[in-house]
């Protein structure tokens, strides 16, 4: 019998009685999930889709390397000897073929809803690809190690409104002790400036 993956994938799917019927339902997923994950590689390239091997795709390979070892890099190995474990490891195919940071599309919907949010509640004007820039950015990884993740895109969300001052101010200093427009005298947004002035720029020229 071949098994398609809407079918698979359905929440009314009854999986196989036998090992061997269940082995053809692993590979028909792993097939496709291992072709998604060349694609999110290939994505990667894409300045609007830097972040294509990160969520989905990230869990995807702990995943992998939980049933294959530290060098596997695709799903479709020698299935499990046991039924039990097969349909463990089907299970964590299904999740990463579910996930909408998996695809494209999906991705550039979840960018697009977090810039939308952004934009509702600090009046900014974020795009979907400026949200997936920031997240790729130095500025962003040495943010994340220091602030709550709300607080930075507050702070984020300061940077952008008042880009053009702030790329203006940068550009008179010569030092970390950079003046900042008046709109931007908050404590959060200075100590930013003063620590990551470099990444700041360089995020901000990106977008």
């Amino acid at each position: 019998m071949g098994y398609k993956i809407d079918q698979i994938m359905n929440p009314f799917f009854d999986m196989p009685e036998t090992y061997e019927e269940t082995v053809k339902v692993y590979r028909t997923l792993a097939k496709a999930a291992d072709q998604r994950l060349v694609r999110l590689e290939a994505y990667e390239h894409d300045p609007n889709f830097k972040t294509a091997t990160k969520w989905a795709y990230a869990r995807a390979m702990r995943d992998i390397e939980q049933w294959s070892g530290e060098q596997a890099k695709r799903f479709n190995t020698a299935p499990p000897a046991s039924k039990v474990a097969l349909e463990a490891k089907i299970e964590d195919i299904k999740t990463f073929l579910a996930s909408p940071t998996s695809t494209k599309k999906g991705m550039k919907d979840i960018l697009q809803r977090r810039a939308d949010t952004l934009n509702e509640q600090y009046g900014t004007n974020f795009k979907w690809n400026d949200v997936g820039t920031f997240f790729e950015s130095e500025l962003a990884e040495k943010m994340d190690s220091k602030y709550a993740s709300e607080t930075m895109m507050q702070v984020v969300a300061s940077l952008q409104k008042n880009k053009t001052k702030i790329l203006k101010e940068m550009e008179k200093a010569q030092d970390k002790n950079q003046k900042v427009p008046d709109k931007m005298v908050e404590q959060l947004v200075r100590d930013v400036l003063e620590n990551y002035g470099k990444e700041v720029r360089e995020y901000l020229e990106k977008t």
